[in-house]
């Protein structure tokens, strides 16, 4: 990412309108949770909406409130000519 692009991300951040996925180091590698659970649950917990091209079958189908959430509050994009 640029500079510019990080200050972007962090001012969002900062505004709590943008959320970054727990991550860790151990040992000196990187170790990331599952961030669908997590997006998944924090839109849930929230009331937020999830904006992924990800259907999220497998989590739709642990929890039936994260289904109805799931296909009542994801929102699924596409680019069209660069725009």
């Amino acid at each position: 990412l640029f500079f510019v692009d990080q200050e972007i991300l962090r001012k969002l951040e900062k505004e709590k309108i943008l959320v970054f996925t727990p991550s860790r180091r151990v040992q000196g590698r990187r170790v990331v949770c599952y961030d669908d659970r997590f997006i998944v649950k924090l839109a849930f917990e929230s009331d937020g909406i999830i904006v992924s091209n990800d259907n999220y079958r497998d989590l739709a189908n642990e929890k039936p409130e994260w289904k109805k959430f799931i296909d009542e509050r994801l929102l699924m994009y596409s680019f069209v000519n660069d725009k």
